[in-house]
């Protein structure tokens, strides 16, 4: 009989310490948490999915609530947000970022659960892990590393070769363009001959005499040829000079026939200076006079 009442007693003290040590349990019943956070190493400044979840009775409520600042340290929040992915079941999920080096445990996360009564209960949630925290290095490194020298490009000998190849076309191309626009503008220099130019210009206006060109006007665009014909073939700027400029320039080059051709300048800045007026006889005369200058250097 003793023996059995030895384990009574013993059966009876394990059920006992089962119930101390069990969690309590509210009359409307606890929710049943559990908490998870990723990853479990970290490098400074990185981020860590924290997530809380608690699984409550039809009715219930449930709040959660995180430390302010100074009770994070030395994790920073960086958001946070509350789901209910499924019926009777709350999760919270925070982000969090850590910049000291070591081990932490992750902040609690404050649980308050409310029933239809009004009767409340309130939880500490922490994982029992810890997360690492490493540096940004290796700490093994004590002393900078030499700078390694610019490597300057590798040139194969298919890409030295072609650059090359586009150079010399280029002066080749350079070349030949100045080539030919020097011998064109030769070639055009020698084409245009000013005596025949000037007399055929000379004939024209001995045609239009008394037909369309009055004797003034005669005398003027034969001041004209005969000052574009000058500059031309003799490369003096007559336009810009005045008729005894002109003679003066003439003399100095030894021009043929220059006395004729300034004597109808002369006749010309009489005529529209001077107002002189001139018969159709005169001007016939000047233009024969300048055809046959102008014909001698021909």
């Amino acid at each position: 009989m003793r023996k059995k009442s030895d384990i009574a007693a013993a059966l009876l003290l394990v059920f006992s310490l089962f119930f101390v040590f069990s969690p309590a349990r509210a009359d409307d019943g606890d929710g049943k948490y559990s908490s998870d956070f990723s990853p479990a190493s970290v490098t400074v400044g990185d981020r860590i999915a924290y997530t809380v979840t608690v699984k409550h009775e039809p009715g219930q409520t449930v709040a959660f609530a995180m430390p302010d600042s100074t009770g994070l340290h030395p994790f920073v929040l960086i958001g946070r947000q509350e789901k209910r992915p499924r019926e009777r079941t709350a999760a919270f999920q925070a982000t969090l970022a850590v910049f000291d080096i070591g081990e932490y445990a992750l902040p609690p996360v404050t649980v308050t659960i409310r029933s239809t009564s009004g009767a409340e209960t309130v939880m500490q949630v922490v994982p029992e892990s810890v997360v690492t925290v490493n540096a940004l290095t290796d700490s093994s490194v004590t002393a900078l590393l030499p700078i390694k020298p610019i490597k300057r490009p590798h040139r194969t000998t298919a890409e030295i070769f072609f650059a090359l190849f586009l150079g010399a076309v280029v002066v080749v191309a350079v070349i030949v363009t100045w080539f030919l626009m020097r011998r064109r503008r030769g070639s055009l220099s020698r084409e245009v001959d000013h005596s025949k130019v000037a007399l055929r210009k000379v004939r024209k206006l001995e045609k239009s005499l008394g037909k369309t060109v009055q004797p003034e006007e005669c005398y003027e665009q034969l001041s004209f040829l005969i000052r574009e014909y000058l500059e031309g073939a003799y490369r003096i700027k007559a336009f810009e000079e005045v008729t005894s400029e002109i003679e003066e320039e003439l003399s100095v080059i030894s021009v043929s026939d220059a006395i004729v051709l300034t004597d109808v300048l002369h006749q010309a800045d009489l005529v529209k200076f001077a107002e002189s007026r001139p018969g159709k006889e005169d001007c016939r005369t000047s233009l024969a006079q300048t055809k046959k200058a102008i014909s001698v250097k021909t």
